[in-house]
């Protein structure tokens, strides 16, 4: 069982790139809009200078792969705001963009994908398009049996279940898939976004709801931390957070 990086179009076809920004400045929308089709052209880009509209938008069904939230607005802030998306689209990448950094810790707390300062800079969105891809393309390839092999996404997944000799592969559709490998094989295969909390689960860390002092909660489960190493997951988890919201992590 090897990692494998492709194309998402290979496997699932080609998804329409969906992008929405949220900001009540309209000169600040427009700026970001314009610069948002600079640098992906081919993305279809809804602006809102209203934050239940957005909000409202969520509800109804809209998905989007990245939303921009500026943090300060009204009457619902970007970090409210953001709360309540993630409660509607838990698997939502939020980037969220500030004149301040005094609003680190919040954004931690939301996994943000990403975190600007205005004025916005190009490369900066030319660095959120290249890790976005890149999130988008890391996959890894599973026999289900003898005639067939599957490309799971790591983003699809949602956590690994030991199950006797088989695992369980959760994804974020709802859906399983069992094949036979080892815990310690798989776990090999998969990167720094996935965290073993013990012996017979694996967590992706971008599902995880709630980091507690020995446990953390996935899908609304409770997977126990083991107990010889809660101090070290709660630092991996917390220094990957970090990194991530300052796009420090390559994905």
């Amino acid at each position: 069982m090897n990692s494998v990086y492709s194309s998402c179009a290979e496997i699932y076809g080609k998804e329409w790139m969906r992008i929405a920004v949220c900001d009540d400045v309209q000169a600040d929308l427009d700026e970001m809009r314009h610069q948002l089709t600079e640098v992906w052209p081919e993305a279809e880009i809804d602006t809102f200078i209203q934050s239940m509209e957005l909000l409202q938008r969520v509800k109804w069904g809209g998905r989007y792969d990245l939303i921009f939230l500026d943090i300060i607005m009204k009457p619902e802030n970007g970090i409210e705001l953001g709360r309540r998306i993630l409660e509607e689209v838990p698997d939502s990448k939020l980037v969220y963009v500030s004149n301040s950094r005094e609003y680190g810790p919040e954004i931690y707390e939301l996994n943000a994908f990403f975190y600007l300062l205005k004025p916005c800079e190009t490369e900066k969105l030319e660095e959120i398009r290249k890790r976005f891809q890149k999130y988008q393309e890391k996959r890894i390839v599973v026999r289900l049996n003898k005639d067939h092999m599957e490309n799971v996404p790591f983003h699809m997944i949602s956590y690994i279940e030991n199950e006797h000799n088989n695992l369980l592969i959760h994804l974020t559709n709802g859906s399983f898939l069992r094949i036979r490998e080892s815990m310690q094989r798989f776990m090999e295969n998969l990167d720094e976004r996935f965290l073993r909390v013990n012996r017979g689960i694996i967590v992706n860390m971008e599902a995880i709801e709630r980091m507690d002092s020995d446990s953390c909660r996935v899908e609304g489960l409770i997977f126990m931390l083991s107990r010889k190493e809660r101090s070290e997951l709660r630092k991996r988890y917390n220094d990957w957070l970090f990194r991530n919201a300052m796009g420090e992590w390559e994905s």
